[in-house]
């Protein structure tokens, strides 16, 4: 029987062969599905936003939003950790982010994740230090991303990669239990992976990372626009969807 992870158990990944594995979720059937898998943690992603709220990017969450999907998940009987978005601009400060991060645990989470490097040390210091289980985010930063054109691989020259070498050293130092490094340059992801002795989760920075992380919808095929490049689907469920719609329509129709 499946048995939900604690942070020790997380952390394992790091020294196993075994690649953790982390997928969104955004209401009670997605949560369910998820549930039932053999995923290791599951996100309550601010992409929810983008995938189901119809938003055209993350930064319109609101706190509400995502308490709501956090809610509605933890409707199911949880076997797996559950980790919560927090949205942006609401962890500007240490009180205000330990204030929004537990109602976000009152809400079902068993841990946050927030975006940002050595910017965000002094916080994800203050939330460790009140018991908040802190995921960390660098690379690419969806909430702060204003154009499409601004989603590219990062850690291509020095300075980048300086920088974000540095920023996994300070998140891990301010008591981060995992980091998810996202589009960055896979020799420099393989570099901070083996470097750190937290687990890295990555989503378009290659194979050398400790887990990857992929959105449900991405996985499944579920949605009406081009999916991104790093993405990997397994199904087509936007165009069964729309068939079996169809199906109904003619069933009735005729």
């Amino acid at each position: 029987m499946k048995k939900k992870l604690d942070l020790i158990g997380i952390k394992k990944f790091k020294k196993s062969k075994e690649k953790l594995v982390m997928i969104t979720a955004y209401d009670y059937v997605s949560g369910y599905i998820v549930n039932e898998s053999s995923a290791d943690i599951i996100l309550v992603g601010d992409s929810y936003g983008m995938t189901t709220l119809g938003y055209d990017k993350t930064s319109l969450v609101s706190l509400e939003d995502m308490e709501r999907a956090t809610l509605s998940i933890n409707k199911v009987k949880l076997k797996t950790f559950l980790v919560a978005d927090l949205p942006y601009k609401t962890y500007e400060t240490c009180e205000e982010a330990l204030k929004n991060s537990k109602i976000l645990i009152k809400s079902g989470a068993d841990g946050i994740k927030l975006e940002g490097g050595k910017d965000k040390k002094e916080i994800i210091e203050y939330l460790t230090k009140n018991n908040i289980k802190v995921m960390s985010h660098i690379g690419i930063i969806p909430q702060s991303i204003k154009f499409n054109k601004d989603y590219k691989i990062l850690g291509r020259n020095n300075e980048e990669y300086n920088h974000l070498f540095e920023d996994a050293w300070e998140v891990q130092n301010a008591g981060a239990f995992a980091v998810v490094l996202e589009l960055i340059e896979q020799k420099l992801a393989k570099d901070i992976t083996l470097s750190l002795n937290i687990p890295t989760i990555g989503i378009g920075s290659g194979s050398y990372t400790d887990g990857q992380v992929q959105v449900f919808n991405d996985i499944i095929g579920y949605s009406p626009h081009p999916l991104p490049n790093h993405a990997k689907t397994f199904s087509n469920l936007f165009e069964s969807a729309s068939e079996a719609i169809s199906k109904y329509i003619s069933s009735i129709k005729s």
